[in-house]
């Protein structure tokens, strides 16, 4: 009986683990559109957190843009490091509208100096 006890603690313990993770994270779908929207400017913020980084850039007319990037496992996948984008650093970034119509977005890809630094696209 006590083996069968723990047994069952152990198995309730471990599917927990597994699905906590899937129900945490969210699609983008909720609150970005498909439209997207290029934006060049200068590096106000990066913040490299989790569960999204955050890159607020200033544009030519003065609007604030913030896009919300994947985690920083996914950022350091793709070769991303806080490094690589200082304040001040001029970028053009490809990413999803807000459905809301602000200026937030979801980056999908960033350039700087001409060369793509990130790229995160869905798969099919």
């Amino acid at each position: 009986m006590k083996k069968s006890i723990m047994a069952l603690v152990a198995a309730t313990v471990l599917s927990t683990a597994a699905v906590v993770p899937a129900v945490a994270h969210h699609s983008t779908g909720a609150f970005y559109t498909d439209e997207r929207v290029e934006v060049e400017g200068k590096v106000v913020e990066f913040l490299y957190v989790n569960p999204h980084g955050q890159l607020v850039i200033q544009d030519a007319s003065g609007n604030y843009w913030v896009g919300e990037m994947s985690s920083v496992l996914g950022l350091q996948r793709q070769g991303l490091t806080k490094a690589l984008l200082p304040v001040g650093t001029s970028v053009k970034i490809n990413a999803q509208k807000s459905r809301d119509g602000s200026n937030r977005t979801f980056v999908r890809q960033i350039l700087k100096e001409g060369k793509e630094i990130y790229r995160n696209e869905p798969t099919a």
